[in-house]
């Protein structure tokens, strides 16, 4: 009997529930916590829209010069830096340029370029939108001075100016700038209608940084002339 006795005892030991104090601790043990963990939440979270929004801008160049090598006509990635959507600031749009008058100065050819608006997504008749990309909230191009007053990148991309948000825009008006890659792959850029820039800055390639001031973080782009290639830079 005695036997039974003891097995009694532990049943109603194991069944016996949380205290009021006890389980006081576990809430103030999680309380603890997420006031711990929520700093470092709030900052990854502008982080990584930062990084997903600079890995689909890299995606996108590299998917427009492949399209206009397979199919043969230009593709077009414009750049509006300050066109606002919804809560965000910024557009590209992925444009086929099957017309191959995109750039065109001549009267009555439209859409070109120099007025192209960025709300419309017009198209000519040979010619497609092929994607639009919108900037998370809080990613902006920028900061105005890209990567830094008097940054350099180290050689052979030394001569590429990484000091503007994005070095083949516009500096005044909406600051629209876009790339153009042919069907051989190579790259040219353009400000506006007419012919392609030709100054001293983009002979090796241009930048184009993204930025977020929650982190206070930079994400620069370099695409460079001779191959189309693109390489990111992390500036904080």
């Amino acid at each position: 009997m005695g036997g039974g006795r003891r097995t009694v005892t532990r049943i109603h030991r194991s069944q016996r529930g949380f205290t009021l104090v006890e389980m006081a601790t576990v809430v103030a043990i999680i309380a603890v916590l997420a006031a711990i963990a929520y700093p470092l939440i709030s900052r990854m979270r502008p982080r990584g829209e930062l990084a997903s929004a600079t890995a689909e801008m890299q995606a996108a160049i590299h998917g427009a010069r492949l399209t206009a090598m397979s199919d043969g006509r230009n593709v077009v990635i414009m750049v509006f830096p300050q066109y606002a959507v919804r809560q965000s600031l910024g557009r590209v749009i992925i444009y086929e340029d099957g017309d191959f008058n995109f750039f065109s100065t001549v009267a009555g050819v439209q859409p070109t370029f120099g007025g192209y608006n960025p709300a419309v997504l017009a198209a000519g008749p040979n010619s497609r939108v092929l994607d639009t990309i919108d900037l998370p909230r809080g990613v902006v191009f920028g900061p105005p001075t890209g990567m830094g007053a008097g940054a350099a990148l180290p050689a052979p991309l030394n001569l590429v100016n990484v000091t503007r948000p994005c070095s083949f825009c516009l500096a005044g008006g909406d600051g629209r700038g876009a790339m153009v890659f042919d069907s051989s792959g190579r790259i040219s850029f353009y400000s506006g209608d007419g012919p392609p820039l030709g100054t001293a800055d983009l002979m090796q390639g241009a930048s184009l940084s993204l930025f977020s001031a929650e982190v206070a973080g930079t994400r620069t782009l370099v695409i460079g002339t001779a191959t189309g290639g693109v390489r990111a830079f992390n500036n904080g």
